[in-house]
Parts: structure tokens; sequence; C-alpha cells
């Protein structure tokens, strides 16, 4: 019987202090999630697309030179929260050739509204009053080989080649201004007017060259500390607009209308930083 008595004891034992290290090492205890939404506006007015070619110009720029807007799409990697008390949070990354396993990589579409909203999961909980994110796909991204998924050229990435990297960040539209003639290729039709003002470049090769390190890094407040927990999900809205880089860079529309190279869109990169602004956060 004390045998017995024993044997039932230490049974009980074992499996209290097992559930109990099992309760400990859980990775996404207590853990929450996070929603960052990026709307894309031009001035004070939430972007529209209109078709290639089309001359219902909804926009003008500050010195007055109509426009609108036929595609408009960027990359945004590396997020990371941080929290007054010292909450860190950094979003995973991974490249791979299998799409599944890519993570940490977003492209932001204009044309695809679930595109602009990005959930960040298994974040530790506690208070997060800032987020950091790249504009952009930097260094590590950049792989010689094959990159599935938003990577991967074949599934519409764009990427110009191994120097140059991927196109951070696509404005496409028609300018009244733009002396863009029509040209018919093979597949291809660039309409009248329009413009593409392409910015990428993930590194600086030579002063004289003509690869130059665009990718940019924002680092945004929140205006005050959320709260992020497994009952909290917070929604931090975040505007991009598209005129701050535009009339920050002074883009005259009758000289700068295809910028298809690094170097070229090294002035419309350096505006990327205070084209986004904290809208408002949803606790």
């Amino acid at each position: 019987m004390k045998i017995f008595k024993y044997i039932l004891f230490s049974t009980l034992a074992v499996s209290l202090f097992s559930t109990c290290d099992d309760e400990k090492i859980d990775p996404e205890a207590g853990n929450g999630s996070f929603v960052v939404e990026f709307d894309n506006y031009v001035g004070s007015t939430d972007m529209q697309l209109d078709p290639a070619g089309s001359t219902d110009f909804r926009y003008a720029t500050a010195s007055g030179q109509q426009f609108n807007v036929s595609t408009f799409r960027y990359y945004i990697s590396n997020i990371k929260l941080e929290g007054p008390d010292g909450a860190m949070f950094e979003d995973e990354m991974n490249v791979s050739a299998n799409a599944d396993e890519v993570a940490g990589y977003y492209l932001v579409q204009e044309s695809e509204a679930s595109s602009q909203y990005i959930t960040l999961d298994n974040i530790p909980e506690g208070n997060y009053d800032k987020v950091t994110f790249t504009l952009g796909i930097a260094e590590e991204g950049v792989q010689q080989g094959a990159a599935g998924g938003i990577l991967d050229p074949a599934e519409g990435a764009w990427f110009w080649n191994w120097n140059a990297g991927y196109i951070s960040l696509g404005m496409e539209g028609t300018a009244a201004d733009s002396p863009q003639q029509k040209v018919e290729g093979d597949g291809f039709i660039i309409e009248p007017k329009t413009f593409s003002l392409h910015v990428g470049g993930w590194k600086d090769v030579d002063p004289d060259d003509n690869f130059v390190n665009n990718i940019k890094t924002v680092t945004l407040d929140l205006g005050s500390a959320v709260t992020v927990s497994d009952k909290l999900k917070p929604e931090a809205h975040i505007v991009f607009d598209m005129l701050k880089i535009l009339d920050g860079a002074s883009v005259d529309f009758s000289q700068t209308y295809a910028v298809h190279a690094p170097r070229l869109g090294a002035p419309l990169a350096e505006e990327i930083p205070n084209a986004f602004i904290v809208d408002h956060v949803h606790q």
C-alpha cells in the first residue's frame, strides 16, 4: 500500500512539474497582435487610381502641374515596435525560394486594399509608442538566385538586376506637362503624357556609378503608448502622402517623367521619411 502511494505521488509530481515547465517555455503566452495600415494620399485627398493615359487630372503639385495616378506601390520590411518601458518587437525576416517561407516583406499596392493592412503576430505583451520600418528591400533581401513570393520577379516583383536590386517605390500616372510620346512595343504600350518614377537601389558602388543606396528607414511616434496583449489588438493608421515626394523633390514633369535608375531616383528617395505620418491609432 505504501509502495502504491509513493508511485502515485511521484507520478502526480512529475505531471505537475512537466505542466509548469511547458507553461514556462510557451513562446506565445501573453502575446498579441498589432495591425499597421498604410493609407495612401495625394496631399489631403485619399488616393484614387485612373487608367494609364487618362486625362482626368485629379491632382496638382505645389507648382500647379496637373496629374493623376495609375500605379502606386512600395515595399515595406523590417518592421519594429518599441515601448517606453523597454518593450521591443522585431518582425521575423526570411528570404527563401519557397513562397511560404518568405517572411517580413510586404508589397503595399494602392490597387489591392488588403495589401495595405499588415498584421504583426506573436508580439510580447506590453506598451508600445514607436514603430520603425524600412521602405525598400535592403541587402539581406537581395540575393543572387531564386526568391519566392512577393520577391519573385516571375510573380510580379519589380526587380531591376543584382546591382540595382528591387524597385522600392513605384509611382506612375499621367501628367499634363509630360513630354512622353506613345510607344508600342512587343506586348506593351506606353501611353502619351504618362510618367513613370521608380525609386530603387540598395548599395553604393562608386560616386561616379549609377548605383546608390536609396533604402530608407522611417521611425514614427504613435502619439501615445498603446497596449498589446492577447485581448488587445491595436491598429496604427499611417498615411503616405505622394505630394511630399513630388513637391519635396521639386519634380517638374516636363523634365522628370521617366526615372528608371537608382541615382536618378535619389532626390525622390530623400523625401521618403517626410512622406509618412501617423494619422491615428485605434487601441
